[in-house]
């Protein structure tokens, strides 16, 4: 049953857009933005939120996909594609491409485009703090590629909503290296944020999913050490539910 409930799980990762998504350099990016293939731009700009890029060369390309899309922004396609762009520019945490998002704000686009180009604002703001944390060289392991330090960077940061986001993207994205496995499992034996809120609650619920749903018989003792001794009876739960399910 485990097995068919894993395999379940799998299968409707590859569901769904998150399942697609691909991690590109940014040479892969900048080809992708050059070329017409508007769904390869919308799959490009949903692996943007964790990869740690921020130059503006590549975003000034995304403000000018954004802004040439704009009069075609009517119908239900072309609202889905700008929509997408506005909301990906924002990842860039740059404050250059305010001025484009406020346009739209509070120009007369469509309600969701106008929706997205907010979430647009507020990701600018946030990545802007962010970005520095995910860029973080000094703490990266020569050993590893680009992708892999990103996310050992946000799961090490002292920002929850970073570290939850981080285990979501690993347990969707299915990232099953031993060095991620490895930084999680840390996570869940020091436990240092966690405190008797929801936030921290669910942050360290979501890296114990991540690592239980690797399936790996090497981390079962964490999951299972975490089903019994968390501090938080939520926490326990969610952790014994893990084992049931992944193990």
């Amino acid at each position: 049953m485990k097995k068919i409930a894993l395999s379940l799980l799998i299968a409707s990762c590859l569901l769904t857009p998150y399942g697609f998504s691909q991690d590109y350099t940014q040479e892969e990016y900048q080809q992708i933005f050059q070329d017409g293939d508007q769904q390869k731009q919308q799959l490009a700009l949903e692996s943007l939120i964790l990869s740690g890029l921020s130059d503006p060369s590549l975003f000034d390309m995304i403000e000018a996909k954004l802004n040439a899309s704009l009069p075609l922004a009517t119908q239900k396609h072309p609202i889905e594609y700008s929509s997408w762009l506005a909301k990906g520019l924002g990842y860039s945490g740059n404050d250059k491409y305010r001025a484009s998002l406020q346009a739209i704000v509070n120009g007369d686009y469509h309600k969701k485009l106008r929706k997205y180009a907010q979430e647009g604002l507020k990701n600018l703001d946030q990545f802007a703090i962010w970005n520095p944390i995910l860029n973080d060289q000094s703490q990266y392991d020569a050993m590893q590629p680009q992708q892999l330090n990103v996310l050992a960077n946000a799961l090490a940061s002292n920002d929850l909503e970073l570290k939850r986001m981080a285990a979501k993207h690993i347990a969707a994205k299915r990232v099953y290296a031993e060095f991620i496995l490895e930084k999680l499992a840390s996570q869940l034996t020091s436990l240092d944020l966690l405190k008797q809120d929801k936030l921290s609650i669910d942050t360290y619920a979501w890296i114990a999913k991540a690592l239980a749903s690797s399936g790996n018989e090497k981390f079962k003792p964490v999951i299972a050490h975490l089903a019994e001794t968390a501090p938080e009876k939520k926490l326990r739960k969610y952790a014994a539910k893990y084992i049931k399910s992944y193990y």
